[in-house]
């Protein structure tokens, strides 16, 4: 008994240390951060984030845009590095600021895009929108391909108009989109995790003992 005893005590000693090696943030979801830009706007204009679904290879695409800028629909470019795999027909579900029914109308690859450098996919001009709406706050889509998951993608640029709404705006521009540093545990979260540790094996020690 106090030999099964133990081995619980040390099991659980070794499942508390393994979560606390296991990141905060899982890597089904990854937010990229649209912070710079060749227009020589300072600051984050908006993010894009990218999360897989539950489905096998499919990840759902969101590109949030900050207050006085959009995504840019007709002529516009969406481009990815790191995921393998796209096509025209990887894409479903693409909608902005909810108008549904919209296609991507062509997909280029090894694109060069502004000075960000070439990227492996790249889709553009986004058509089906209603007359009048060339730009939008928030897009959203589908990608579906064998082994694809958010974790895959390591860079994003997009095409971007400096106003909000559907209307554009004065200028557009190239953004690039870099992945956000995941969270780093607080001190005082560790120093928790050490105090409990050292309980679990005080526990242990008594147990052996007698």
């Amino acid at each position: 008994m106090r030999l099964a005893g133990l081995k619980t005590s040390i099991l659980s000693l070794v499942a508390l240390a393994g979560f606390a090696i296991v990141p905060a943030a899982s890597a089904d979801s990854l937010t990229f951060n649209l912070n710079a830009n060749n227009l020589g706007i300072s600051g984050s204009i908006g993010t894009v984030t990218i999360a897989d679904t539950g489905v096998a290879g499919q990840v759902k695409v969101t590109i949030a845009m900050n207050s006085g800028f959009s995504v840019k629909l007709n002529g516009g470019d969406f481009a990815f590095n790191g995921a393998s795999g796209l096509s025209l027909g990887a894409v479903s579900q693409l909608t902005a600021d909810g108008h549904t029914g919209l296609n991507f109308d062509h997909l280029k690859t090894t694109q060069n895009v502004s000075q960000f450098g070439t990227f492996a996919f790249d889709f553009t001009n986004v058509k089906g929108a209603p007359h009048g709406i060339v730009s939008a706050n928030t897009v959203t889509f589908l990608l579906t391909a064998n082994g694809l998951s958010a974790s895959n993608f390591s860079g994003v640029t997009i095409h971007f108009c400096t106003a909000s709404g559907s209307n554009c705006g004065p200028n557009t521009g190239f953004a690039l989109a870099t992945p956000e540093s995941p969270p780093v545990p607080e001190p005082s979260t560790l120093g928790m995790l050490g105090t409990g540790l050292i309980g679990l094996a005080g526990v242990v020690r008594r147990r052996f003992v007698s």
